[in-house]
C-alpha cells in the first residue's frame, strides 16, 4: 500500500545489503517500507493495539483456521513486520514457529519496532526462502509465503518444482497460504489462474480472497491450498468458520473484516 511521507515520524532508516529499510509512524500506525517514499508499505502495526490485523491481507491470512484450526508447527517464508508470526504465536500458544527472512536488517527492525516474538517457540533464520525449503525435512500444519523483492514475489516460488516442495513440507490436511499480487480477472489474470490450477493439482483444494477493488489490475489476493487428504468443506462451512474466527477473536479485527468471508471463492481448475 502506497502512502506519502507527510506527517510521518522517521524511526529507522538505513541501507541493508539488499534494500533501503525504513520504519515510520503516522497517526498511531507504525509501518515498514523498502525504498523511497513512493514505495508501498510492507506491513504495519497499530501501536496502541498490536494484536489488531491492520491490513486486509493480514486479516485474510488469519482465515486459515477455516481449513485447519489446530496449528502445531508454522513456517513463515518472509518475515517483514512479523505480523503473521505474532498472530500465530498468540492464537496458538503451543505452536512451534519458524521464520525465514533473507535480510537480517528486517529481522532486526521486526523485533525492535514491531514486537516480533523471539521466545523458545520461535526459530528465526537469515536465509533465502528458495534454497531454505529445498534443504529442510520438517513438516508443518501451516506454511505462509509472503516473500517480496522490489514489490514482487520471485516467480520461481510459484513454479511447479517449488510448489511440489512446499506440498511435501505440509502435513496431510496442512494449509499453504500465499499473499500474492496478481490480477484475478480479465486479460492479465493468466498468472493467477495458472497458479491456482497448479496448486489444485500439486497440493489440493484451492481457494482465494480477492482484496482489491478492481480485479482486472494487480492487487493483493490471499490464496489457500489444503494438502490432501483433506476434509472437503462447502463454501457455507468455510465462510461460517471464518465468521466464527472473527467473532471469537474480535480484538484482532476491524468491523469491516466481517464482510471479508463473502469474498472467499473456490479457485483452481474450475477458475
Amino acid at each position: 500500500m502506497r502512502r506519502n511521507d507527510s506527517n510521518v515520524k522517521s524511526l529507522f532508516r538505513r541501507p541493508s545489503p539488499y534494500q533501503q529499510v525504513f520504519v515510520g509512524e503516522t497517526g498511531g500506525v507504525r509501518f515498514l517500507r523498502f525504498g523511497d517514499s513512493g514505495a508501498g508499505w510492507q506491513g504495519a502495526m497499530k501501536v496502541s493495539r498490536p494484536e489488531l490485523l491492520y491490513f486486509p491481507y493480514q486479516q485474510a491470512f488469519s482465515f486459515y483456521t477455516a481449513w485447519n484450526p489446530t496449528i502445531r508447527r508454522f513456517l513463515s517464508l518472509g518475515v517483514g513486520t512479523g505480523t503473521a508470526i505474532s498472530h500465530v504465536h498468540r492464537r496458538h500458544p503451543q505452536a512451534e514457529i519458524v521464520g525465514v527472512e533473507w535480510d537480517p536488517m528486517v529481522l532486526q527492525v521486526a523485533e525492535e519496532y514491531f514486537q516480533l516474538p523471539t521466545d523458545s517457540r520461535v526459530s528465526l533464520f537469515e536465509a533465502d526462502a528458495r534454497t531454505y525449503i529445498m534443504k529442510i525435512q520438517d513438516h508443518f500444519d501451516l506454511i505462509y509465503v509472503d516473500v517480496y523483492f522490489q514489490e514482487e514475489t520471485p516467480k520461481v516460488l510459484y513454479s511447479p518444482l517449488y510448489l511440489h516442495t512446499l506440498s511435501e513440507l505440509l502435513e496431510p490436511g496442512g494449509v499453504l497460504a500465499i499473499n500474492a499480487i496478481l490480477a484475478t480477472k480479465g486479460p492479465l489474470s493468466y498468472p493467477f489462474v495458472h497458479l491456482c490450477t497448479d496448486l489444485e493439482t500439486l497440493i489440493g483444494p484451492t481457494y482465494s480472497i480477492t482484496l482489491g477493488a478492481i480485479p482486472q489490475i494487480t492487487h493483493n489476493v490471499m490464496i489457500f491450498a489444503q494438502r490432501l487428504p483433506s476434509t472437503l468443506r462447502t463454501m457455507s462451512e468455510i465462510r461460517n468458520r471464518s465468521w466464527r474466527e472473527i467473532h471469537t477473536h474480535q480484538e484482532n479485527y476491524m468491523w469491516s473484516t466481517r464482510l471479508m468471508p463473502f469474498f472467499i471463492k473456490k479457485s483452481g481448475k474450475k477458475v
